[in-house]
């Protein structure tokens, strides 16, 4: 069982994430993989809120990935597997060297904001919500649901 994530092939805003224009995976999770990745949205969007900023969302750059959209991405990426943790619905990646703004009246250098997002994913973990792998060629935090 799977969940949508909402909207279509442009940029998807929620509350507290951003899904990216989506080009080897399909904007679905299952429902506890979707509650782990508003977790860690409200999570980080707290901690800035905590240290007196904010205005910033994370973004979502994969989810469910099908046998063909690997097979295309395995072309252009070394790093993708074919036995792909992404084929089930479970596994997404997080962009750490962007964000969204929603609010301009902040700043906030960009490697505090993988530092912070760091600290929250690495919170999460300690708890069992999620295995969490740093991908330094891709720009990410690649994140499997428990």
């Amino acid at each position: 069982i799977t969940t949508r994530l909402v909207g279509s092939e442009m940029c998807i805003r929620d509350r507290y994430y951003t899904v990216d224009k989506l080009t080897h995976s399909i904007p679905y999770l299952t429902p506890k993989t979707k509650w782990l990745l508003m977790k860690i949205g409200k999570n980080f969007q707290d901690s800035l809120t905590n240290r007196g900023s904010g205005g910033r969302q994370i973004i979502l750059t994969s989810a469910l990935r099908s046998d063909e959209s690997i097979k295309s991405l395995r072309r252009r990426n070394t790093n993708a597997s074919e036995n792909s943790a992404h084929r089930y619905g479970t596994t997404f990646d997080i962009a750490y060297n962007r964000y969204n703004v929603t609010d301009s009246t902040y700043f906030v250098p960009s490697d505090r904001l993988r530092i912070l997002l760091g600290e929250v994913l690495y919170d999460l973990r300690k708890e069992h919500k999620c295995y969490i792998k740093y991908e330094i060629r891709q720009g990410c935090f690649h994140i499997t649901a428990r």
